[in-house]
């Protein structure tokens, strides 16, 4: 797994998957367990509720979820943070699986039985991306995973290898799937690269476990020296705590020798400076984070001289997410999860989260 066949012929090949049938089952409207995000304003805000969930319409499938994962947009989304207000019926989460308990009519990929995730922009199936894909934001614009029972457009919907655990599938929509856009589908990242993460949460720990698979040495930054011996185990080469070496753009380029390569940028304007200092000629920035702005704009440097390549992206579409988990299933990697909850605990998965004492994922169990 040293070149980059890993994610377009060897692991494709060993993991196709034969045609499925389609399978329609009855299904009336019913009762399900669902939070809602409730009046925005903190996670104690967030709702257990019984509600209606009517039977899946055309081109929609219901599915009695498993397990969700808690991403750092799902926290703003609670919090009444991200973009614009939600209304108060909105049942948050953007990762999950699940099996599915009925199809509506014309479904034709997936069948009753089947364990299946669905892509973060439910209408993505594959191609560039466009805005219009928030028209169907799973977790945002539509209802999301944190409830008992779901109907989404099976145009999302993807079949999860058996290798894959829950906890490992439940990730991949949301932290997996963007890393595997990053990695893999922009900066075509191989062996012999040198690649950065910054922090230690859901997509750096993503970005340890597949650029290592690519062959690349990878370096991470964190505030936490304990944080980073224990990226080190998922295979962490260099590991610098920014904290103690605020000028860290500069310590990863003496460490390395030449610089990244790649460049996953999960904070956003508030270090890209650094990241570009860290930078190899000719890098490539994906830009994933989109924390606050800075005081000051970013001064870019290196821009120029060394012809960096700067490269924003939303997530992924319903291809790469299948070519992921094709790829991760063949490997043998599973997600790093630090803490997982039971479904009437998801407050506390909210504010365990919110806490970013933590290194990979957080799950809630169904």
């Amino acid at each position: 797994m040293n070149d980059m066949q890993w994610d377009r012929r060897a692991f494709l090949a060993a993991a196709a998957s034969a045609p499925m049938a389609a399978s329609t089952v009855a299904a009336a409207t019913s009762t399900t367990s669902a939070w809602q995000v409730g009046k925005a304003g903190d996670f104690d805000t967030l709702e257990l509720v019984e509600r209606q969930l009517p039977p899946p319409g055309p081109g929609e499938v219901l599915i009695d979820v498993d397990a969700s994962a808690i991403a750092g947009r799902d926290l703003a989304i609670a919090r009444g943070w991200f973009l614009e207000d939600k209304p108060p019926e909105l049942v948050p989460l953007s990762e999950g699986v699940g099996r599915i308990a009925a199809v509506g009519d014309g479904v034709t990929r997936v069948k009753v039985g089947d364990r299946v995730v669905s892509t973060h922009f439910a209408r993505w199936v594959s191609g560039p991306w466009s805005p219009d894909n928030y028209v169907a934001d799973v977790g945002n614009t539509i209802d999301g995973w944190l409830a008992k029972r779901i109907v989404l457009p099976e145009s999302g919907i993807a079949v999860v290898p058996a290798e894959l655990t829950d906890s490992t599938a439940a990730t991949l929509a949301g932290s997996g799937v963007t890393v595997w856009h990053a990695l893999y589908e922009v900066a075509r990242v191989k062996s012999g690269d040198v690649v950065l993460s910054l922090g230690t949460g859901g997509v750096s720990s993503w970005g340890v476990l597949l650029a290592k698979a690519a062959g690349a040495t990878v370096v991470v930054t964190s505030s936490s020296d304990a944080k980073l011996e224990r990226m080190k185990t998922l295979g962490a080469d260099i590991t610098v705590n920014y904290r103690r070496n605020p000028n860290w753009g500069e310590e990863v380029m003496a460490r390395t020798g030449t610089g990244a390569n790649v460049v996953l940028e999960n904070v956003g304007r508030e270090t890209l400076d650094q990241s570009m200092l860290a930078c190899a000629n000719n890098a490539m920035i994906v830009m994933i984070g989109t924390a606050r702005l800075p005081d000051e704009l970013p001064k870019m440097p290196g821009f120029y001289i060394k012809n960096l390549s700067l490269k924003a992206i939303s997530n992924g579409s319903r291809l790469m997410l299948e070519d992921m988990m094709r790829g991760v299933a063949a490997s043998g990697i599973q997600a790093v999860v630090e803490q997982s909850f039971d479904f009437a605990d998801a407050v506390q998965a909210f504010q365990f989260m919110a806490q970013s004492s933590h290194i990979g994922k957080v799950v809630v169990r169904h």
